[in-house]
């Protein structure tokens, strides 16, 4: 029950690297698609979200790089529906069964007739799917591949993934696509789906924007009847793994951020105070240049319309104890050089009210960061 796929050039990248990805699943499969929650949304997202509303199933599906066939005007869909009756004209399959998926940037117009060649060249060819060349087609800014597999017994969970910039929940300027041989209905995937991106895509962020493009695939392949709990575990541990490596991999990013809020009365309250902490520019840049500076923390953590008692918290950078209602200066310094000596910082806060939790990933904010978008532009 291969996946297969096949790979093409429409001259997007600048480099002239290969940037169209075919994808050709086994049959006609269950699945489960979100997408960006932008208004704006790119013209393959609209397509997708159309057509996939009504089938809840896909057989293939086809993404290109470097152009994210998004505010260009109504031609954008247009030019999606193109791309995919070519794909099924191609893999004699019905047009409803290809999603399309773009990723780049916004405001020009796809070379549509270039697009549609390489198209006929991925399809001539199909191989089976290589996760990690699957990811570098699909890659613009990334600086390395991201993939990952899980397996338990007869269960398998494996996919790809991009994304290093335009990072923030709702979801990420990211594509992100999983696969398990698992049979799972198109219901109780969708499901699945969407608690798992809570807790991983829609819970990491690299500089707050949130993109216009951003889609995340779950296909069920149907081929073994496993425990839910088990293949919904499984697929959350890959989404974290390809979630954490587009933190890893934020633009100009020399640290991971792990925040955690604990002990909250409410799950929303933990959610909220975490992401606006990890989302904060100056704990980000704090981090950045190494200090352990957890006023900035505590006065993000209070910025929220959820109220903290400043007396009660205790505030941890790694296992440092900090702040307890007041500042610890001897713990601070060592979490100078725990943050100095680390690739992943840890941020606990303890609200030490209630019983509920929240993980937020994200990464710090440094000079490159602003030099790699200065220079991307349109």
């Amino acid at each position: 029950m291969n996946v297969l796929m096949g790979i093409g050039k429409a001259g997007l990248k600048r480099e002239g690297k290969p940037d169209l990805l075919v994808i050709l699943l086994p049959q006609v499969c269950n699945a489960s698609f979100l997408f960006t929650n932008n208004h704006f949304k790119a013209g393959s997202v609209i397509y997708s979200q159309k057509v996939f509303e009504k089938s809840q199933t896909v057989r293939a599906f086809v993404i290109n790089s470097g152009n994210a066939n998004c505010g260009v005007g109504k031609e954008s869909i247009t030019h999606a529906r193109m791309m995919a009756q070519r794909v099924a004209k191609n893999l004699d399959i019905e047009d409803d069964q290809v999603l399309v998926f773009s990723t780049g940037i916004i405001g020009k117009p796809l070379p549509i007739e270039n697009l549609l060649k390489a198209i006929d060249s991925a399809c001539s060819v199909l191989e089976p799917l290589d996760l990690k060349r699957a990811s570098e087609v699909i890659s613009t800014t990334d600086s390395f591949p991201k993939y990952d597999f899980a397996k338990v017994g007869s269960l398998e969970v494996y996919g790809f993934a991009k994304g290093a910039g335009m990072i923030h929940p709702s979801m990420a300027t990211m594509l992100a696509f999983l696969f398990t041989n698992a049979h799972v209905d198109s219901f109780t995937l969708n499901q699945l789906h969407r608690e798992v991106a809570e807790r991983t895509f829609n819970s990491i962020s690299v500089d707050g924007c949130i993109s216009t493009n951003d889609s995340f695939g779950i296909v069920s392949l149907g081929v073994v009847k496993e425990d839910l709990e088990r293949v919904k575990q499984a697929v959350y541990e890959v989404s974290l793994n390809l979630a954490k490596k587009i933190v890893e991999d934020g633009e100009g990013a020399t640290r991971i951020i792990k925040v955690i809020v604990k002990n909250a009365s409410i799950e929303l309250k933990a959610r909220t105070i975490a992401e606006k902490i990890a989302t904060s520019n100056l704990v980000k840049t704090a981090i950045f240049g190494k200090d352990p500076n957890w006023g900035r923390v505590l006065a993000a953590a209070g910025s929220t319309p959820f109220p903290i008692d400043q007396f009660k918290v205790k505030l941890y950078i790694g296992e440092h104890l900090v702040y307890d209602g007041k500042a610890h200066l001897k713990a601070t310094e060592n979490a100078k050089r725990y943050i100095e000596e680390n690739r992943e910082v840890q941020i606990t806060l303890d609200l030490m009210e209630g019983k509920e939790s929240w993980v937020y990933y994200s990464c710090d904010l440094s000079y490159d960061y602003v030099r790699i978008n200065a220079e991307y532009t349109s």
